[in-house]
C-alpha cells in the first residue's frame, strides 16, 4: 500500500482511503491504534467546519467529554493530525453500522420486529435520558446517527453518535442557531431552516422529541412518517403535512403530485407489531410529533412512559376460535385481572368465558396473584386460550389477498430492487395466510 493518504496522530493512524461515512463537515475513517493494533473511528473535520466560529467548533469536543454511557459513542481520545495539526476525534468503532442501513436492508424494508424495535427504543431513550441529565440536546437524532454495536452475547447495543449539532441547554433554556436533517425536524425549525422563513427566533429541548418520534416511527414501519410526493423537492407541502396534522395523527402521504394527503392515526398494515404494541408505541408517537410544542409530552414523562412500555411481561397467547396469534403486554406487579381485560378488547371474549390451556393442560389464572406469577411463555409455547360455552366457532379472520404491483416496461435497477423487496413481503404474507389454512384445518 502506498504511504500517500496515510495519516497520523501521536497514538493512532488511519488510512484516506478506509472511509466509513461523510457528513457535511466531516469524514469518519477506519484507524488503528499504533501499538496495540486496536480499531478504532477516527473523525476528520473537512474546511466547511473551520469556517464555523471556533466556538461551535469547540462545542463537540467539550459535549463528548462531558458523556459517559453504555449507549453513547465511547470516546478514546482527542489528538492532533500530525500533518494539518488540526484535532481529530478518536472514537470506538461501531462495527454494526448505522440504525439507518439496518433498516435498509430487505428483511427490515417494513420495519424490525417487535422485540428488536423495543431494544432500540429502550437503548436510544436510555442514552438520550443521559443527554438530558447532562443538560444536553442532541439536535440532529435519526437513524444515520445511532450506531450499533454486538455485545458479547450476540445482541447489538445501540448508540448514539454524531455530537456536531449537540450543545448544553437546560429543559425550559431557548437556542437559536438551526441544526438537523430536514426529514427529522420539528415544523417550526423546517419553517426557518430548510423554508427560510422567521416567525419563530427561538426553539427548546423538546424539538429533539420531535426528531425521536419520527426516528421510532422510521424504525418500526422502515419509512417516514411525512412524505411529500417528490421529496425534497416539495418542500411546501412537506411543510403542510406536518404543520396542518391533527393531533393523534402519526403520519400524513401524499402519494401523487398535487394529490391529497393521506393522514392516519394508526401504524401501517405491513408493521410487524402485535396489536397490544401498535397501541402501546401509537400513544408514545402520537405524543412526540406534536407540532404544537405546550401539547408534546416533556421529556420526564417521555422517559417514564419508555421505561414503563421496556419493563412490561409479554405474555403469548394462541386465540383457538379465531387462529390468531396475539402478544399482550402487562406490567409484572398488575392483576392478572388486568390481562384477561386486555384479552377482552382485543379478541372479544370476555373474562368469564376465557379458558386457558398451558402445556396441553388447563391452567388455572387463579393461582397467579399477579401478571409476574404467569409462566414464561414464546410463540412456540403460548397460552392458548378457547372460549367457555360458545354455540358456534366463528370463521376466521383472514385479510384480502395481496395484489401483485405492476412491473414497469423500463429497465432501472433501484426500482427494480424496491419492486423486488415488495413481492417478496407479499409472498412471504400470502405463506403466512395459507399456514393459517392449515393450522385451521388441524383444529
Amino acid at each position: 500500500m502506498s504511504t500517500q493518504g496515510i495519516r497520523s496522530t501521536k497514538t493512532y493512524i488511519w488510512y484516506l482511503k478506509d472511509v466509513l461515512g461523510t457528513g457535511a463537515t466531516s469524514s469518519v475513517y477506519l484507524g488503528r491504534h499504533k501499538k496495540t493494533g486496536d480499531v478504532v473511528a477516527v473523525k476528520m473535520f473537512n474546511h466547511m467546519s473551520y469556517m464555523r466560529p471556533h466556538e461551535v467548533q469547540q462545542r463537540e469536543f467539550e459535549v463528548l467529554l462531558k458523556l459517559n454511557h453504555q449507549n453513547i459513542i465511547h470516546l478514546h481520545q482527542i489528538e492532533e493530525d500530525q500533518i494539518s495539526k488540526q484535532p481529530v476525534i478518536v472514537m470506538e468503532l461501531c462495527t454494526g453500522g448505522s440504525l439507518y442501513t439496518y433498516l435498509d436492508t430487505p428483511e427490515n424494508m417494513y420495519g424490525l420486529k417487535e422485540k428488536e424495535f423495543l431494544h432500540v427504543l429502550k437503548d436510544v431513550s436510555a442514552g438520550m435520558k443521559h443527554l438530558r441529565d447532562k443538560g444536553i440536546i442532541h439536535r440532529d437524532i435519526k437513524p444515520g446517527n445511532i450506531m450499533m454495536v454486538k455485545g458479547e452475547d450476540g445482541v447489538y447495543i445501540y448508540k448514539l453518535a454524531d455530537f456536531g449539532a449537540a450543545r448544553e441547554l437546560e429543559d425550559d433554556e431557548a437556542f437559536k442557531s438551526l441544526y438537523g436533517t430536514e426529514e427529522y425536524l420539528h415544523p417550526d425549525l423546517y419553517e426557518r431552516a430548510v423554508l427560510g422563513e422567521r416567525n419563530r427566533t427561538e426553539f427548546t429541548a423538546q424539538t429533539d422529541l420531535w426528531s425521536l418520534g419520527v426516528t421510532f416511527y422510521h424504525t418500526a414501519t422502515g419509512s417516514l412518517p411525512f412524505r411529500a410526493h417528490g421529496g425534497r423537492n416539495n418542500r411546501g407541502v412537506m411543510h403542510k403535512i406536518t404543520t396542518t396534522k391533527k393531533s393523534g395523527i402519526i403520519s400524513g402521504v401524499q402519494e401523487v403530485l398535487n394529490g391529497p394527503i393521506i393522514w392516519s392515526e394508526e401504524l401501517p398494515k405491513t408493521c410487524h407489531f402485535s396489536l397490544d404494541m401498535r397501541q402501546q408505541v401509537k400513544t408514545l408517537l402520537s405524543n412526540t410529533m406534536e407540532c404544537n410544542i405546550q401539547k408534546m409530552w416533556s421529556f420526564e414523562i417521555f422517559f417514564e412512559y419508555v421505561q414503563k412500555l421496556t419493563s412490561m411481561h409479554p405474555v403469548d397467547i394462541f386465540v383457538a376460535p379465531t387462529c390468531e396469534c396475539h402478544i399482550i403486554y402487562v406490567e409484572p406487579h398488575r392483576k392478572v385481572a388486568d390481562l384477561q381485560d386486555k384479552v377482552a378488547h382485543l379478541t372479544g371474549i370476555q373474562p368469564e368465558t376465557q379458558c386457558f390451556l398451558y402445556e396441553k393442560k388447563v391452567f388455572d389464572l387463579e393461582k397467579c396473584l399477579r401478571c409476574e406469577d404467569l409462566p414464561k411463555t414464546s410463540p412456540d409455547n403460548p397460552l392458548i386460550l378457547i372460549r367457555m360455552g360458545a354455540e358456534a366457532i366463528p370463521g376466521i379472520r383472514i385479510p384480502p389477498l395481496p395484489t401483485q404491483p405492476k412491473t414497469a416496461t423500463h429497465f432501472s435497477v433501484q426500482q427494480d430492487c424496491t419492486l423486488a423487496k415488495v413481492c417478496t413481503f407479499k409472498k412471504l404474507l400470502l405463506m403466512h395466510q395459507e399456514m393459517r389454512h392449515f393450522t385451521c384445518n388441524l383444529l
